[in-house]
């Protein structure tokens, strides 16, 4: 790679539908160390916004994984979109292809719907906030200079940067404020259809370490509050569900699925008394048992490894 020289810098590349399927891309992109890989995109307009999904990125993802590379999830940002919105297309989409602790998230923030920089900079901290919060690691960061020096970064500079800035030779990038040190650098967007990339970071497992999941943090409660002890089930294929009694008085239950956790959501039609009880079996079979708040024992039925429970 032309201009890559420093022995601590990661190779990789950024890839989404433009780039094809593995078969197409990997050839070019050479020797790297990971890729980041676009997922969803949510674009206006704001009063029926349109979802966007990489078709290719199940393949990529799927790659990275097999030949052991870094993998980064990103989502191409619009400011004048539901943040909430937003982030729900995203872990739909996390959530079918799978996210490891050991994974990075990303922002692509480049444009502005034409709103102020004060606007975009507000909504672009909601955003991360939400993201940070939900995955339990901080996203980073992708924009310009330019983008960041007409002030819609201002209040970024918590979240790692990934800036684009060709102009400079790998591992040299301009950093604009608000922020002091850069995490990814986007030398390249000129080299066939491979825009390439270098991560400030001596080896993956260091890259890892930074932006992945910390080591041993607990599962955060997104959605829900429980007030009784929790009860959990897992089928074969590693989706585990737990469930406990949640402060507004009924079954409260959370899905681990694909390496990712879902949201909180009641799941009982009826108030409830104490922890429910979880048993699965088979390939996706299981119940939930929990008493009424008259003293009746209630059973509930899942077929489809508690998505769904009757």
């Amino acid at each position: 790679m032309v201009g890559l020289t420093a022995t601590h810098l990661l190779p990789g590349v950024d890839v989404a539908s433009y780039q094809g399927t593995p078969g197409q891309w990997a050839g070019e992109a050479g020797k790297i160390s990971w890729a980041a890989v676009k997922f969803t995109e949510l674009q206006p307009p704001a009063a029926a916004p349109v979802p966007y999904v990489n078709p290719d990125a199940a393949a990529d993802w799927s790659y990275l994984h097999e030949h052991q590379l870094g993998r980064m999830a990103y989502l191409f940002a619009h400011p004048s979109v539901s943040v909430a919105a937003t982030v729900d297309l995203f872990a739909s989409e996390a959530s079918k292809l799978g996210l490891a602790d050991e994974d990075a998230i990303a922002v692509d923030l480049e444009v502005t719907d034409g709103r102020g920089p004060a606007a975009v900079d507000a909504w672009s901290d909601e955003l991360l906030a939400a993201l940070e919060k939900r995955y339990e690691r901080k996203p980073v960061l992708y924009t310009y200079i330019s983008f960041a020096e007409a002030g819609n970064c201002a209040h970024l500079a918590q979240y790692p940067l990934w800036i684009s800035n060709p102009s400079q030779p790998a591992g040299k990038p301009q950093v604009p404020p608000p922020w002091k040190t850069w995490t990814i650098h986007q030398y390249s967007t000129t080299s066939g259809q491979i825009d390439r990339d270098v991560a400030d970071y001596p080896s993956l497992g260091a890259m890892a370490a930074a932006l992945g999941k910390p080591k041993g943090q607990n599962m955060q409660n997104i959605g829900g509050s429980i007030a009784a002890a929790l009860s959990s089930a897992r089928w074969p294929d590693g989706t585990t569900m737990v469930a406990g009694l949640g402060e507004d008085g009924y079954v409260q239950a959370r899905r681990f699925v694909k390496g990712a956790w879902n949201p909180w959501h009641n799941v009982s039609p009826t108030k409830a008394k104490g922890a429910p009880g979880l048993l699965a079996w088979g390939a996706n079979q299981g119940q939930l048992y929990y008493t009424d708040d008259v003293g009746n024992v209630i059973v509930l039925d899942t077929a489809d490894a508690g998505k769904t429970w009757t």
